[in-house]
């Protein structure tokens, strides 16, 4: 296993998938990835750079190393980390959205219902952060929760959600560029369904 150290943020949440981190493996979405995998993978080189920001249980990352992508993943949660399947093209990171740095390494970041357990005012500063880490030729998803409030949910973890205009405008506001927003229907760990949104985003030339 491959991984070093850097600080956590919210402990309730952290503490909630260390305790539950094999159940939450077994966890599928019910919604299929498979066209936003591809709507992804489209703008990336081939055998190209992903950093999986936040990345669980590494259902994303196994999906990106078996198509031949090298990939960075980080989580704050050392117990999920320790669940992701070790593979010779996979860096394995413990570490939050506002302690992770690196400068213009990835050709993509993936940022799949992660960055939605910050609070809405660290929310910039993570993704100026993770803007950071992308080459200037990169493209950036992200997947949130859409709505209009800060809570926990039934099992204790932190969520913020977002209506479009905000998300938008806080994207936009970093030199960011939209090319599309997709809205799904999900259901979440706690089987709550949920309104969720889907962001493939680039830098602006």
């Amino acid at each position: 296993m491959e991984y070093f150290k850097k600080m956590k943020f919210d402990e309730q949440t952290i503490e909630f998938y260390n305790e539950n981190a094999q159940k939450y493996s077994s966890y599928s979405y019910e919604h299929e990835k498979g066209d936003l995998y591809q709507k992804f993978l489209n703008n990336l080189p081939r055998q190209g750079s992903i950093l999986d920001a936040g990345c669980g249980a590494g259902w994303d990352t196994k999906f990106f190393l078996s198509n031949g992508y090298f990939v960075t993943a980080f989580d704050a949660s050392i117990k999920l980390l320790e669940v992701v399947e070790t593979h010779k093209n996979l860096e394995k990171i413990e570490s939050d959205f506002l302690n992770f740095t690196c400068e213009n390494i990835f050709d993509g970041i993936w940022a799949s219902f992660s960055l939605q357990h910050l609070p809405k005012k660290d929310f910039k500063t993570a993704l100026k952060l993770l803007n950071n880490s992308l080459s200037e030729t990169g493209f950036f998803y992200i997947g949130i929760h859409e709505g209009n409030k800060e809570i926990r949910d039934s099992l204790g973890r932190y969520y913020s959600y977002y209506g479009e205009s905000e998300i938008s405008g806080i994207i936009q506001s970093l030199n960011l560029k939209i090319l599309s927003l997709d809205k799904l229907e999900s259901k979440s760990f706690d089987g709550k369904k949920i309104n969720t949104m889907h962001l493939l985003i680039q830098k602006n030339k």
